[in-house]
């Protein structure tokens, strides 16, 4: 296909989910469902707009865009409200420090039992792929005013934490799988973890803090025209992203911790106007991210032997998931329905295609393109699943409050 033909039926895409959009969240299908499949359609007819594609163009728009909305989230969060509300300050921590470790040792047990060959770093190079759960694909469910506010919270800050805390697990389990740990050793990979989940905190609090207090300088005295404002979230997401990186720190965490004090700092008013650019800019990179992902992963997945990645996926997006919520979730006062709505919605997605990319890049790990095939099927069954139950969350989990 000529890249022209190529570019014009992306161009007749997102047009027309401009278009559509608010008829398709109410509705079984989604963008990232919609743009997944044309990726995979331009695959199939040889399109010349994604023959040339690396990973390196996947890993630009995934880091881009996670960072954005990781911000963006993070900033929209009343952050007072979230610490004065105790269960919700309650939940989101059991999630993160009961409920991952859980998933992974879970992910980790169940990929060595059905894989064998990937050996016990490779499952748990799987499980950890597969533990952070994506923040644009439950757009619908935060949006959800009829959904449990303390569930719908909780699943907010984990979606945005968890990509940064599972992060630096991975990069460890890499080193180890690979060998490349350089000697330094257990207490080498501690430090390196305490670094990563120290230092881009801090990093991202600093660029929120003062780029909220220079935001909130310029707009009370008109230097800046309204228009000119609204691209600020994605300034400040990216220099938050950026420095933490340079200085050691992890970049995911360092965008989340950055919007929660640009928030805290600014008027819900204005935060909100900054917010419309940055979903705009959010939902155009998370579609074009999932067209990547259809033109360039999906379809060396579908080459290999389905059935057992698809059985694991199943796993990985019930059991694997919701066995460790519902145990994070004990003593908490939430019932049966509570822990299945918070269990189920932890898509998989952005956060696991990047992560992807560094599995295949890492040299000397034998068991990357295995690893690959069966997370690949996970996000596809996730896009789908998720996207075709997200709109029915509210009659599905909690229909008395309908």
């Amino acid at each position: 296909m000529d890249v022209h033909v190529a570019l014009v039926l992306l161009f007749i895409a997102f047009t027309a989910y401009s278009l559509v959009s608010r008829k398709l969240e109410a509705s079984v299908l989604s963008g990232p469902m919609l743009f997944t499949a044309l990726g995979y359609g331009f695959h199939l007819t040889d399109a010349t707009l994604t023959s040339p594609l690396d990973n390196s163009v996947v890993e630009f728009l995934a880091t881009a865009t996670l960072a954005i909305i990781l911000y963006r989230d993070a900033a929209n969060i009343r952050i007072s409200s979230v610490m004065a509300e105790r269960a919700t300050a309650l939940l989101s921590a059991r999630l993160l420090f009961i409920g991952i470790p859980l998933t992974i040792l879970a992910g980790t047990a169940v990929g060595m039992f059905l894989f064998p060959a990937l050996g016990l770093f490779g499952a748990l190079v799987l499980a950890i792929v597969l533990t952070p759960t994506d923040a644009a694909l439950a757009q619908p469910v935060f949006g959800n005013d009829g959904l449990p506010e303390v569930e719908r919270e909780a699943l907010d800050v984990e979606s945005g934490l968890n990509d940064g805390l599972c992060l630096p697990l991975l990069l460890i389990a890499l080193a180890l799988a690979a060998d490349t740990g350089g000697g330094e050793g257990m207490a080498g990979h501690a430090a390196f973890f305490l670094k990563q989940v120290v230092f881009g905190p801090l990093v991202g609090l600093a660029v929120g803090y003062f780029g909220a207090v220079a935001a909130d300088f310029a707009f009370r005295r008109a230097f800046s025209n309204p228009a000119g404002r609204t691209p600020i979230m994605v300034g400040l997401a990216g220099l938050a992203y950026l420095g933490a990186e340079l200085a050691g720190g992890n970049g995911f965490l360092a965008a989340f911790a950055a919007g929660l004090a640009f928030g805290w700092q600014l008027p819900a008013e204005t935060v909100e106007k900054a917010s419309n650019f940055a979903m705009t800019e959010g939902s155009i990179l998370t579609n074009l991210t999932f067209l990547l992902f259809g033109a360039a992963m999906l379809p060396q997945a579908l080459e290999a032997p389905a059935l057992p990645a698809l059985f694991y996926a199943v796993l990985s997006l019930t059991v694997i998931r919701i066995v460790p919520v519902f145990i994070a979730m004990l003593g908490t006062g939430t019932g049966t329905r509570a822990r299945l709505f918070v269990g189920w919605f932890g898509p998989r997605g952005l956060a696991s295609v990047l992560y992807l990319i560094l599995v295949v890049d890492q040299s000397g790990f034998d068991v990357a393109d295995a690893i690959t095939n069966i997370a690949v099927f996970t996000i596809l069954l996730s896009v789908i699943l998720h996207g075709a139950t997200a709109p029915f969350a509210k009659r599905t989990f909690f229909p008395a409050r309908s």
